[in-house]
């Protein structure tokens, strides 16, 4: 089959734009979120320059075989903090995603209300080969269930 479906996946957080936008953009931040359950992300993996042109890399490990390893390089073709991203993406290590064929992911940090106390995430990534684009959508919601536990959590440093 042929990779050409895009993805859309929304949530809606009750945290500032910026508070969202920094989740997603600082290494230090992703490393705690980032994976699905059953996956963590290696944390000496993750190195992100947040502007545009920079490049992003991390390592996914599947929890009960480190050997299964998913790899993300990305280079940020649009960065408008705290607005948008948009990265092109090689990722290997995934069988449902050719790596040969270039991805691309927009993560939009949509501000809701006068005051901004809440944020629609909207992530459009794609290419997928169709069998598979279900698959990767419920890996988001997924990643954005956990997101969601890391902005409840309140770690050190971390402000609504």
């Amino acid at each position: 089959m042929v990779a050409n479906v895009m993805l859309i996946v929304e949530r809606e957080f009750a945290y500032p734009q910026q508070r969202l936008f920094r989740a997603w953009t600082e290494p230090e931040e992703m490393m705690h979120w980032r994976g699905s359950p059953g996956w963590h992300v290696e944390q000496e993996s993750v190195t992100s320059e947040s502007k545009l042109g920079g490049k992003h890399h991390h390592v996914k490990v599947r929890d009960n075989d480190p050997s299964v390893r998913v790899t993300t390089d990305a280079v940020f073709t649009e960065f408008f903090d705290p607005d948008v991203f948009v990265a092109k993406q090689k990722i290997t290590g995934d069988p449902g995603i050719d790596p040969s064929i270039p991805m691309e992911l927009r993560v939009e940090f949509i501000k809701n209300g006068r005051e901004g106390k809440s944020c629609l995430v909207r992530i459009v990534q794609g290419p997928y080969d169709p069998s598979r684009a279900e698959f990767h959508a419920k890996g988001w919601e997924l990643e954005l269930n956990r997101l969601q536990q890391f902005l409840d959590s309140g770690p050190e440093g971390v402000t609504r």
